[in-house]
């Protein structure tokens, strides 16, 4: 899990002078990292243009490096639209169909009980994993409690673990039936590029996005 965070706001151009705001803003942040976050960036931009920028915590875990005004930050979970767009490209290629089942590109991988709940790949289809509609929840380990994601918040998981893990979650509905925002989802999806294409779905990423359109930071 990323310990960094950027934030942006937008504010009305009557707010009140940028001494205030700025303090206001700083306020909110340390807010922020006291939770536990390790650095944060946030900047907020009038409707003339005008921008604050405020800077909490430190840009590295175990050091008293600042947080750099124009610093970079993970992406996140801005990844998942991109994952989309990759996704959807096979898709304009023919390799594979929205109405495809997650079963007919992984095989056994969504399989489980979801805690006496049938899961089943055969019935979700790769337009549920993108639209977050599968049913399928998220199951990340040492979250419970503040105390538990202070203890937990740097544990890194593999993405098959995670996967399995969600597998013993209960569906939230049917596939089909609802919404739930589920990273799950979006796991499965960089398994399902990875197994057409035979590269990472990173890589596909790169070459297929981050490249074409010059976004030589978003690596």
């Amino acid at each position: 899990m990323c310990g960094a965070a950027a934030l942006v706001f937008c504010v009305p151009a009557c707010a009140p002078s940028a001494g205030d705001s700025s303090a206001d803003l700083q306020r909110g942040l340390d807010a922020i990292t006291a939770l536990g976050v390790s650095g944060a960036q946030a900047g907020a931009v009038d409707s003339t243009g005008r921008s604050t920028v405020v800077v909490s915590g430190v840009a590295e875990v175990g050091t008293n490096r600042p947080v750099p005004g124009n610093g970079y930050f993970r992406i996140a979970s801005a990844t998942k639209p991109i994952v989309a767009t990759v996704v959807l490209q096979l898709v304009g290629e023919g390799k594979l169909s929205l109405e495809d089942s997650v079963e007919k590109h992984l095989p056994g991988v969504v399989k489980g009980t979801g805690a006496g709940h049938e899961i089943d790949g055969r019935k979700i289809t790769i337009r549920q994993l993108l639209q977050n509609t599968s049913g399928l929840l998220d199951d990340y380990p040492g979250f419970d409690s503040k105390e538990q994601y202070l203890q937990h918040r740097f544990d890194s998981y593999s993405r098959d673990g995670l996967i399995e893990r969600a597998m013993a979650m209960a569906p939230a509905f049917e596939p089909g039936a609802g919404w739930a925002y589920s990273n799950t989802n979006f796991l499965l999806a960089e398994a399902v590029i990875e197994k057409i294409t035979g590269n990472s779905w990173q890589a596909e990423i790169d070459h297929r996005i981050f490249r074409p359109l010059d976004m030589r930071h978003s690596v």
